[in-house]
């Protein structure tokens, strides 16, 4: 049987032209009038208006048409755009025939970095103007960051390093002492030369990492990337590795991504509020219904989200319906029939349902507990700043975890030194090291968890000096056999006062039919991304410019969305309509 068609011979004249080799229907099209119908000046990109010195730059128009074909089509490398811009003929036809040098495309991207979220905003309005959209879907998903995990260390890691390359300058050093007593000691392994080469190199390792560490200490870092300086160590689908978090706000009814928010944290707690505060400003006079799972299950963001009219349908713990909430009270007069944030933290704070939350909110009551407040530090014997470090270690010694605050880290009484791990949201710094603990003597009174074989200890900015917890115990057993089983001579030698308060305690039921929705809405758009995009980790570096970049991430999606959703005429008139 002979081939189906043809072939065109390649010395044939043809008489054709760029328009007619674009298809009718092709993507390139719909992102040339739309980058058309913008005012990228207005946005901020800079060479909008031609220099009338120096050297002709490329139109911003068409740089900006080029990197969305890109990254809708996973060509992201300026030196393949470059490439591209050559042998693509979708891309020949959006630069006119213009083909910049990989460095243009570059520096085009990074001295416009700020304005692709504008873009991708206005993007996304025009898309879904005039459309019913649902509920908003949250999740969040790690992206690799432009950062080895050999260049990013914490307290512990450079710890570990700095011990082993201490053992090696001792032994380097032991071996050259060896061999100015006896040349043939040494023989078949090392000549002098290399001892010393090798020694060198170590002291200069060993002096690397101890200032790394001491830049940690004086920025209150919990770990320290050399080559994105915002990224950090996270554990992701294949290990720990350096990566961000990017929160996503998905629409369930358009599956559209309506915003995100870059971060570099390690889990979704507290991400909850602030990645819908874009969202909210822009329907500041409705209740919005955000779902999400149980990762973003956190007290403190359910209220913040109910004070700000957003309602938090976060998937429960398996056996459970409802969440259990409590928040000061403070009587005021409100508007229960208002959704303005102000009115419905009132209304919240003064034991009244707001009538937005009817559905959400129930068996809300007004009670009286009792809370303990701060004990007061004693600052004048105990906590002096001034001590030597000598003093610090053999106080820790008698039963007491020292902070040293010049030095940032905690002598325990078990004779280490705790160094910084985290700093939480109230502020507290919080210390361990977790090597030292498993060989501490003191291991079985200080360590309780089985889960979590090593100490953690926090202190405030203003703290210097904790007492063990087991120390505790042991003065205050005789007072608890002397008074019985009730406790009460303990809790009046711990110097318990309590005081009583008015909290209002109320149950926050999600909704489960939206929740049924959540994963076919927000893990789509990390799959397309990641996977037919390509776009699983960042060219870019620092938090602003991978902000930036996910702009791109996010419009190629959008794009591709729009594409499935709209016929091509629809969607041309819709991306081409400005702002009313």
């Amino acid at each position: 049987m002979p081939y189906v068609d043809k072939p065109i011979d390649r010395n044939q004249v043809m008489i054709t032209t760029f328009e007619e080799l674009i298809a009718p229907d092709s993507t390139a099209r719909i992102i040339n009038y739309f980058i058309d119908n913008v005012d990228l000046e207005e946005m901020g990109f800079k060479n909008t208006t031609p220099a009338a010195e120096g050297r002709p730059s490329f139109p911003p128009s068409n740089m900006a048409k080029m990197y969305l074909y890109g990254y809708r089509n996973g060509i992201r490398s300026s030196r393949k755009l470059a490439r591209a811009c050559e042998v693509n003929i979708e891309v020949k036809w959006l630069m006119e025939g213009m083909t910049p040098d990989f460095r243009v495309i570059s520096d085009f991207r990074k001295d416009n970095i700020d304005c692709m979220k504008k873009l991708y905003h206005e993007f996304t309005r025009r898309v879904t103007v005039d459309l019913e959209t649902g509920d908003v879907s949250i999740d969040g998903s790690k992206f690799k960051a432009w950062n080895s995990k050999d260049r990013n260390f914490t307290i512990h890691k450079l710890e570990e390093r700095m011990e082993w390359l201490s053992d090696h300058a001792d032994e380097y050093m032991r071996l050259i002492e060896i061999s100015d007593a006896d040349e043939e000691a040494v023989e078949g392994r090392f000549t002098r030369e290399e001892l010393e080469r090798k020694l060198k190199e170590t002291q200069e390792r060993l002096e690397k990492y101890k200032r790394y560490r001491k830049i940690m200490e004086e920025k209150g870092l919990s770990q320290l990337s050399l080559t994105d300086a915002d990224c950090r160590l996270m554990k992701m689908k294949n290990g720990m590795d350096t990566a961000y978090n990017v929160q996503t706000a998905v629409d369930t009814g358009t599956h559209i991504m309506m915003d995100y928010k870059m971060t570099n944290a390690n889990t979704d707690h507290g991400q909850l509020g602030p990645t819908m505060e874009y969202l909210k400003g822009q329907c500041p006079d409705e209740v919005v219904n955000v779902v999400a799972d149980k990762g973003y299950h956190r007290d403190e963001d359910y209220i913040a989200c109910l004070e700000n009219g957003i309602i938090p349908n976060v998937i429960p713990d398996d056996g459970k319906d409802t969440y259990a909430l409590e928040v000061e009270y403070q009587e005021a007069e409100c508007d229960h029939t208002s959704v303005d944030p102000t009115e419905l933290a009132k209304c919240l704070h003064a034991g009244k349902i707001p009538d937005a939350y009817k559905n959400s909110i129930e068996d809300m009551e007004v009670v009286e507990v009792r809370y303990k407040p701060e004990e007061t530090k004693e600052k004048a014997d105990l906590q002096d700043p001034n001590r030597t470090e000598k003093e610090m270690k053999a106080r820790a010694v008698e039963g007491y975890f020292v902070r040293d605050p010049e030095a940032n880290c905690v002598y325990c009484p078990g004779g280490a030194v705790l160094y910084q791990k985290s700093i939480k949201k109230n502020g507290d710094i919080r210390y361990c090291n977790k090597k030292m603990c498993r060989q501490c003597p003191l291991k079985d009174k200080c360590v309780t968890s089985q889960k979590y074989p090593w100490k953690e200890v926090d202190f405030s900015k203003d703290s210097l000096e904790k007492k063990a917890k087991w120390r505790e115990d042991e003065k205050l057993a005789p007072a608890d056999e002397a008074e019985g089983s009730d406790g009460s001579q303990k809790k009046k030698a711990a110097g318990f006062h309590y005081k009583k308060k008015k909290v209002v305690r109320f149950k926050l039921r999600p909704n489960r039919e939206k929740m049924d929705k959540r994963k076919c809405t927000s893990e789509h758009p990390f799959g397309t991304i990641k996977r037919w995009h390509g776009s699983y980790y960042f060219l870019l570096k620092s938090m602003r410019k991978v902000d930036g970049e996910f702009a791109l991430f996010a419009m190629g999606y959008n794009l591709s969305r729009a594409e499935n959703m709209f016929e091509f005429d629809e969607l041309m008139e819709r991306v081409g309509k400005k702002a009313a």
